[in-house]
Protein backbone atom coordinates (compact mmCIF):
# COMPACT_ATOMS: atom_id res chain seq x y z
CA UNK A 1 0.00 0.00 0.00
CA UNK A 2 2.82 2.39 0.91
CA UNK A 3 4.71 1.45 -2.26
CA UNK A 4 1.56 2.25 -4.31
CA UNK A 5 1.27 5.70 -2.62
CA UNK A 6 4.91 6.46 -3.44
CA UNK A 7 4.36 5.39 -7.07
CA UNK A 8 1.27 7.63 -7.38
CA UNK A 9 3.15 10.54 -5.82
CA UNK A 10 6.04 10.08 -8.28
CA UNK A 11 3.63 10.00 -11.22
CA UNK A 12 1.84 13.12 -10.01
CA UNK A 13 5.18 14.89 -9.60
CA UNK A 14 6.26 13.77 -13.10
CA UNK A 15 2.97 14.93 -14.67
CA UNK A 16 3.15 18.26 -12.81
CA UNK A 17 6.68 18.85 -14.07
CA UNK A 18 5.66 18.13 -17.66
CA UNK A 19 2.58 20.35 -17.29
CA UNK A 20 4.79 23.23 -16.12
CA UNK A 21 7.21 22.66 -19.01
CA UNK A 22 4.25 22.57 -21.42
CA UNK A 23 2.85 25.85 -20.11
CA UNK A 24 6.27 27.52 -20.38
CA UNK A 25 6.76 26.28 -23.95
CA UNK A 26 3.24 27.38 -24.95
CA UNK A 27 3.84 30.79 -23.37
CA UNK A 28 7.10 31.19 -25.30
CA UNK A 29 5.48 30.12 -28.60
CA UNK A 30 2.56 32.55 -28.14
CA UNK A 31 4.99 35.35 -27.22
CA UNK A 32 7.10 34.74 -30.35
CA UNK A 33 3.99 34.54 -32.54
CA UNK A 34 2.67 37.85 -31.12
CA UNK A 35 6.04 39.53 -31.59
CA UNK A 36 6.37 38.22 -35.16
CA UNK A 37 2.86 39.36 -36.11
CA UNK A 38 3.16 42.69 -34.20
CA UNK A 39 0.27 41.85 -31.89
CA UNK A 40 -0.59 43.06 -28.39
CA UNK A 41 -3.28 41.73 -26.07
CA UNK A 42 -5.78 44.09 -24.44
CA UNK A 43 -7.55 42.81 -21.33
CA UNK A 44 -8.86 46.15 -20.04
CA UNK A 45 -12.40 47.54 -20.02
CA UNK A 46 -11.34 50.40 -22.32
CA UNK A 47 -11.58 48.63 -25.67
CA UNK A 48 -12.85 45.16 -26.64
CA UNK A 49 -10.79 42.35 -25.11
CA UNK A 50 -8.52 40.63 -27.60
CA UNK A 51 -5.55 41.00 -29.92
CA UNK A 52 -4.64 44.25 -31.66
CA UNK A 53 -2.21 44.57 -34.56
CA UNK A 54 0.39 47.33 -34.32
CA UNK A 55 0.71 49.15 -37.64
CA UNK A 56 3.81 51.29 -37.17
CA UNK A 57 4.19 55.05 -37.15
CA UNK A 58 1.17 57.01 -36.06
CA UNK A 59 2.17 60.34 -37.60
CA UNK A 60 0.46 62.42 -38.74
CA UNK A 61 -2.21 61.87 -36.06
CA UNK A 62 -5.93 62.07 -36.86
CA UNK A 63 -8.97 62.04 -34.63
CA UNK A 64 -10.78 58.70 -34.69
CA UNK A 65 -7.59 56.64 -35.01
CA UNK A 66 -6.88 53.72 -32.70
CA UNK A 67 -3.38 53.91 -31.20
CA UNK A 68 -1.03 52.27 -28.73
CA UNK A 69 -0.09 54.83 -26.09
CA UNK A 70 2.31 54.87 -23.16
CA UNK A 71 1.60 57.03 -20.11
CA UNK A 72 4.25 56.90 -17.43
CA UNK A 73 4.19 57.71 -13.78
CA UNK A 74 2.39 59.90 -11.34
CA UNK A 75 3.91 63.10 -12.74
CA UNK A 76 1.40 62.89 -15.62
CA UNK A 77 -1.64 63.58 -13.40
CA UNK A 78 -2.96 62.60 -9.94
CA UNK A 79 -5.37 60.15 -11.63
CA UNK A 80 -2.40 58.13 -12.95
CA UNK A 81 -0.81 58.12 -9.48
CA UNK A 82 -4.11 56.92 -8.03
CA UNK A 83 -4.42 54.13 -10.59
CA UNK A 84 -0.87 52.95 -9.90
CA UNK A 85 -1.39 53.13 -6.12
CA UNK A 86 -4.50 50.94 -6.21
CA UNK A 87 -3.16 48.64 -8.96
CA UNK A 88 -5.97 49.43 -11.41
CA UNK A 89 -3.41 48.92 -14.20
CA UNK A 90 0.22 47.74 -14.32
CA UNK A 91 2.99 50.33 -14.43
CA UNK A 92 4.64 50.84 -17.81
CA UNK A 93 2.13 48.81 -19.84
CA UNK A 94 1.04 50.53 -23.08
CA UNK A 95 -2.69 50.97 -23.65
CA UNK A 96 -4.96 50.86 -26.69
CA UNK A 97 -7.03 54.07 -27.01
CA UNK A 98 -8.86 56.16 -29.60
CA UNK A 99 -7.69 59.64 -30.47
CA UNK A 100 -10.74 61.84 -29.85
CA UNK A 101 -9.14 65.20 -30.63
CA UNK A 102 -5.89 66.63 -31.96
CA UNK A 103 -4.24 70.06 -32.02
CA UNK A 104 -6.73 72.83 -32.72
CA UNK A 105 -9.85 70.94 -31.69
CA UNK A 106 -12.02 71.88 -28.70
CA UNK A 107 -12.95 69.45 -25.92
CA UNK A 108 -15.75 70.15 -23.45
CA UNK A 109 -15.40 67.91 -20.37
CA UNK A 110 -18.39 67.62 -18.04
CA UNK A 111 -19.68 65.01 -15.58
CA UNK A 112 -22.23 63.96 -18.23
CA UNK A 113 -19.50 63.23 -20.78
CA UNK A 114 -17.14 64.60 -23.41
CA UNK A 115 -17.92 66.71 -26.46
CA UNK A 116 -15.34 67.27 -29.20
CA UNK A 117 -16.13 70.26 -31.42
CA UNK A 118 -19.74 69.95 -30.22
CA UNK A 119 -20.10 66.20 -30.93
CA UNK A 120 -20.85 63.95 -27.92
CA UNK A 121 -18.62 60.87 -27.44
CA UNK A 122 -20.80 57.85 -26.57
CA UNK A 123 -20.44 56.34 -23.08
CA UNK A 124 -18.04 59.10 -22.00
CA UNK A 125 -19.70 60.02 -18.70
CA UNK A 126 -17.07 60.67 -16.01
CA UNK A 127 -17.31 58.05 -13.25
CA UNK A 128 -17.26 59.11 -9.60
CA UNK A 129 -16.49 55.75 -8.03
CA UNK A 130 -14.67 52.52 -8.78
CA UNK A 131 -16.98 49.57 -9.64
CA UNK A 132 -16.81 48.30 -6.04
CA UNK A 133 -17.50 51.82 -4.65
CA UNK A 134 -14.40 51.62 -2.43
CA UNK A 135 -12.57 54.55 -4.01
CA UNK A 136 -13.63 57.91 -5.37
CA UNK A 137 -12.02 58.43 -8.80
CA UNK A 138 -9.86 61.48 -9.51
CA UNK A 139 -10.75 63.15 -12.82
CA UNK A 140 -9.44 66.03 -14.91
CA UNK A 141 -11.07 69.39 -14.02
CA UNK A 142 -14.34 69.95 -15.87
CA UNK A 143 -14.18 72.73 -18.45
CA UNK A 144 -13.48 73.62 -22.06
CA UNK A 145 -10.04 72.83 -23.49
CA UNK A 146 -8.60 74.06 -26.79
CA UNK A 147 -5.85 71.57 -27.62
CA UNK A 148 -2.48 73.20 -28.12
CA UNK A 149 0.21 72.15 -30.54
CA UNK A 150 1.45 68.65 -29.73
CA UNK A 151 -1.54 67.74 -27.53
CA UNK A 152 -4.10 64.97 -28.08
CA UNK A 153 -7.20 63.87 -26.19
CA UNK A 154 -7.60 60.12 -25.72
CA UNK A 155 -10.94 58.34 -25.53
CA UNK A 156 -12.08 54.81 -24.84
CA UNK A 157 -15.76 53.88 -25.11
CA UNK A 158 -15.74 51.01 -22.60
CA UNK A 159 -17.28 51.03 -19.14
CA UNK A 160 -14.76 52.29 -16.58
CA UNK A 161 -12.37 53.32 -19.34
CA UNK A 162 -9.33 55.27 -18.16
CA UNK A 163 -8.82 58.04 -20.70
CA UNK A 164 -8.17 61.78 -20.95
CA UNK A 165 -11.33 62.51 -18.95
CA UNK A 166 -9.24 61.49 -15.95
CA UNK A 167 -5.68 62.59 -16.80
CA UNK A 168 -6.25 65.28 -19.43
CA UNK A 169 -4.59 65.86 -22.81
CA UNK A 170 -1.34 64.00 -23.42
CA UNK A 171 1.70 64.88 -25.54
CA UNK A 172 1.82 63.38 -29.04
CA UNK A 173 5.15 61.85 -28.05
CA UNK A 174 3.26 59.34 -25.86
CA UNK A 175 1.73 57.74 -28.95
CA UNK A 176 3.75 54.69 -29.96
CA UNK A 177 1.97 53.26 -33.02
CA UNK A 178 -1.32 53.03 -34.84
CA UNK A 179 -3.33 49.92 -33.97
CA UNK A 180 -6.22 47.91 -35.40
CA UNK A 181 -8.37 45.15 -33.88
CA UNK A 182 -7.23 41.73 -35.09
CA UNK A 183 -9.20 39.19 -33.01
CA UNK A 184 -11.43 40.76 -30.37
CA UNK A 185 -14.62 39.93 -28.48
CA UNK A 186 -17.20 42.53 -29.57
CA UNK A 187 -18.96 44.21 -26.65
CA UNK A 188 -16.50 42.92 -24.03
CA UNK A 189 -15.59 46.49 -23.08
CA UNK A 190 -19.09 46.72 -21.55
CA UNK A 191 -18.92 43.51 -19.44
CA UNK A 192 -18.20 45.48 -16.27
CA UNK A 193 -21.52 47.20 -15.54
CA UNK A 194 -21.73 50.94 -14.88
CA UNK A 195 -22.75 52.22 -11.45
CA UNK A 196 -23.34 55.75 -10.14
Amino acid sequence: MQRMSVTIAKRLLWWSAWAIVGVLVLNAVVGLWMQHDHLVFNDSTCEPVGFYKLLGSSHPLHDGELVEVEIYGPAQHPAVAEGLKYHWFPAGQPWIKNIAAVTGQTVNLARSGVRVDGHYLPNSRVDRWTPDHHHRIVHYPFGVYHLKRGQIWLYAPGNYAFDSSYYGPVPESHILQRAAPEWTIPGSQFWLGKGD
